[in-house]
């Protein structure tokens, strides 16, 4: 998260970290199923990876943040 967002978002709960579409989809899928609001952000390794157009593999990480208040619901939902 960039600094405006860390001071005055409300997402700043770090509840899963996905490795993959697959697996950020997966989760999100399942917040979005209990009714948990979310904020994602993304990294990639692109730079080590660009040498194919389109890459094999996919080395996308993706950060997923709730609310505080909904940590709990969050957990739950994704660990269930």
């Amino acid at each position: 998260m960039n600094l405006f967002d860390r001071l005055f978002s409300p997402y700043k709960c770090l509840v899963y970290t996905a490795m993959g579409s697959e697996a950020y989809f997966r989760v999100a899928y399942r917040l979005e199923g209990a009714g948990v609001s979310f904020r994602t952000r993304t990294h990639s390794d692109w730079g080590r990876h660009n040498r194919e157009f389109f890459p094999l593999e996919d080395h996308v990480q993706y950060d997923i943040y709730v609310k505080r208040e909904d940590e709990h619901k969050a957990q739950q939902a994704i660990f269930s």
